[in-house]
């Protein structure tokens, strides 16, 4: 079930324990994955094909379960 409409470019919250997924560019399958330690927030990039969405975190490009991350707005910003 999609949240809310999400733009490119939209902050998200990430909680602590959600893993997400770096895909191999060439190929598609995840190529790392990485457990968030502790809460912080990426930006939305958009959907892939599978319908997860795209985030840029730290610099680079990973993939995140949506029904996992949160979108920010004003009352749940830090």
């Amino acid at each position: 079930m999609e949240r809310q409409n999400l733009k490119h470019g939209d902050l998200l919250y990430l909680p602590q324990d959600v893993t997400i997924v770096r895909p191999d560019p060439k190929y598609g399958y995840p190529s790392a994955t990485f457990k968030i330690k502790k809460p912080t927030t990426a930006v939305f990039m958009g959907k892939t094909e599978t319908n997860e969405y795209s985030i840029l975190f730290k610099g680079e490009r990973w993939n995140a379960i949506p029904a996992q991350v949160y979108p920010m707005s004003g009352h749940n910003a830090y």
